[in-house]
């Protein structure tokens, strides 16, 4: 070979090298654009809730007992909310303006004006209020509780006009996430400590059916896509994805879940779930997975985050993702904040 031929190939080579590495950064999902801090902010964040038309958005400070106001547009917290009792699932209604909290220490939905913050009502709705899910057909929002301990449980039903507690619909055990099926009256639950994913008549106000879970002790967290008739459920021990068919009521696949999970969401625009964990495990990550059609899915990511980053929303309107981050040891709370990449 000769001197100029070598030279040629060597600058061949080191031309092209980089482009495998250029394009697997092009192909992650999920890119982070900002962190909110907040400062101030002790012990385990929860849940989330967002106002689109304002950009606000509201994280629940479970050990701080707070209930932190962050404004999207100015990327930044605007206030917080004190007297809050382990603050857990939370929700506004943009049709009045109010901001509902589920309580899971004093067992209350506390409910304040979405203008200046006053407490409006505090509803005793039983044990340990958690996960929340509305219905924008009837206005109703579902709160998870339980009724005793350990069992069994139920879904209160409050009425976010009359902000009233008009009823409960009792489920097998305690339920924690809930999903609503709009094109009928089904609401799915997942049910603490059973191997099952609860179904639920909202009409009939009752529990009508579960699904057995295969692979793991119960299921965490859900989502869903009813386009496709397909429920998605996060489990811990051991963490995997599954995957059920909601025609058919019964699991049709499995995957690597990650650890510590909290939360877990579909995004339609992007054929995607969303699952974000990091609950007493030593990083946090949120795990992508790409749905080719409703039967198979592909993990395409693992976006790191940070230690307890576990829970999260993802917010179709804005195309946002965001991820509530606990403090730690080095960095205040946050709100990690990332956009979705073709």
């Amino acid at each position: 070979m000769t001197k100029t031929l070598w030279i040629c190939l060597t600058a061949v080579v080191f031309s092209i090298a980089p482009a495998p590495r250029m394009r697997a950064q092009n192909k992650e999902p999920l890119r982070l654009v900002q962190t909110i801090p907040m400062s101030n902010v002790k012990g385990r964040m929860d849940h989330l809730g967002v106002d689109v038309k304002g950009q606000r958005l509201f994280a629940a400070a479970l050990d701080n007992n707070t209930l932190e106001v962050i404004d999207l547009k100015a990327g930044k917290r605007v206030h917080s909310i004190p007297g809050q009792s382990k603050p857990q699932g939370v929700f506004y209604s943009p049709d009045f303006n109010k901001l509902f909290v589920a309580n899971g220490d004093d067992g209350t939905c506390k409910i304040y004006s979405g203008e200046n913050f006053t407490l409006i009502a505090n509803l005793s709705l039983g044990i340990n209020p958690n996960h929340v899910g509305y219905d924008p057909a009837t206005k109703y929002l579902y709160v998870a509780v339980g009724v005793s301990t350990p069992e069994p449980g139920a879904l209160a039903i409050v009425d976010t006009h009359s902000n009233k507690h008009i009823g409960d619909i009792k489920t097998e055990v305690r339920p924690g996430g809930i999903k609503i099926e709009k094109s009928g009256p089904r609401n799915f639950v997942t049910l603490r400590g059973v191997a099952k994913a609860g179904v639920v008549d909202r009409m009939k106000r009752e529990q009508i059916g579960s699904w057995p879970l295969t692979g793991a002790p119960f299921i965490t967290a859900l989502a869903f896509d009813e386009t496709h008739h397909r429920l998605f459920g996060g489990t811990r021990t051991p963490p995997l994805l599954v995957v059920f068919d909601t025609e058919l009521g019964k699991q049709i696949t499995q995957l690597e879940g990650v650890s510590g999970i909290d939360d877990l969401w579909y995004d339609a625009a992007h054929k995607r779930i969303y699952a974000s964990g990091g609950r007493d495990v030593d990083a946090g990550f949120v795990f992508v997975y790409q749905q080719g059609d409703a039967d198979h899915y592909e993990l395409i990511a693992k976006v790191p985050t940070r230690p307890s980053s576990q829970t999260s929303i993802w917010v179709p309107e804005l195309n946002r993702y965001y991820v509530s981050s606990s403090a730690n040891d080095k960095e205040d709370a946050a709100i990690l904040v990332f956009e979705p990449q073709p």
